[in-house]
């Protein structure tokens, strides 16, 4: 339900949230009352401090009363500002054709749901009594058969009265009503929704978040490409060390027998000159033979 804001409502809201008989006071945790004070009736509202949209609140209401008085109506009305408007969400009757004694108290609960749709204010409540007092009396009366009479007599210096009374009973009843109204405002949950800006900001931040896990993943495909990168440049790394071992080995190899090639070729030399010189020195030590065999 919505209802057009007047400036008369927007003072009485504003005047009756920083009057004396509207107190605010934090209790323990997310807890939170506030009193409003009306003609015949103090009444204390309990309800959680901070509401989000589409939660439920159970506004506990206590109405102590100043004095005597037969309760026609105790109602509330439950509203939050949207915009220039007021929004209606529950309306309730407390109390109603009720007789309630100076200092007792009523108590009752308001189921209250915040719609998801709410912007970031207050709820609010209107609390209405209807009272009805009445002035008491004596009244009395004579019972039946009974009357009062005097006699005179001038016989004496003043007068004598000669007379009986019967004393009348009485009892108390009343005799006058009189009926009032009265109507206080009480501040509820803060009602904590988005405004347009935290909106944009977590729009934001959403977009950010989406770009850093396509980065998150590529930053991840390349850490499993540089993976693979390394582990083929590993095995590479293994195959020329394996090559390089097979090149030491053939280098290794190679000079063994280049070694034993010049050893050898150093033995032939050496062999050959050697049978040079022993045939050389065969003929020098035998000369007739060799002369003989010319021959």
């Amino acid at each position: 339900m919505d209802l057009k804001i007047s400036y008369p409502i927007l003072a009485f809201v504003a005047i009756v949230l920083v009057i004396p008989g509207t107190q605010v006071v934090f209790a323990q945790s997310s807890q939170t009352s506030s009193t409003v004070s009306l003609q015949y009736l103090n009444i204390q509202a309990t309800y959680a401090s901070q509401v989000l949209p589409g939660d439920s609140v159970v506004v506990h209401v206590q109405a102590n009363a100043k004095s005597s008085i037969e309760l026609l109506t105790l109602t509330a009305q439950v509203y939050y500002a949207d915009g220039s408007s007021l929004r209606q969400l529950v309306t309730t009757t407390l109390a109603s054709d009720s007789y309630v004694s100076n200092g007792n108290s009523i108590s009752k609960d308001i189921q209250v749901t915040v719609p998801q749709d709410a912007p970031r204010t207050s709820l609010f409540a209107l609390f209405s009594e209807n009272v009805q007092s009445a002035y008491y009396g004596y009244s009395y009366y004579y019972p039946a058969g009974y009357g009062y009479y005097s006699n005179y007599s001038y016989s004496c210096n003043n007068y004598y009265c000669d007379f009986y009374t019967y004393y009348p009973s009485y009892y108390v009843s009343p005799y006058d009503y009189s009926s009032a109204t009265d109507s206080g405002v009480s501040s509820l949950s803060y009602i904590k929704a988005t405004t347009p800006e935290y909106s944009d900001l977590q729009s934001q931040y959403q977009i950010a978040q989406q770009q850093l896990a396509q980065s998150q993943a590529q930053n991840q495909q390349l850490q499993q490409k540089l993976q693979d990168a390394q582990n083929t440049n590993a095995q590479q790394s293994t195959a020329l060390s394996n090559m390089n071992q097979q090149l030491d080995t053939a280098r290794t190899m190679i000079t063994t027998w280049e070694t034993i090639s010049l050893a050898l070729a150093a033995a032939v030399i050496i062999l050959g000159a050697l049978s040079v010189y022993l045939s050389r020195r065969r003929n020098t030590i035998n000369p007739e033979k060799v002369t003989v065999n010319q021959q």
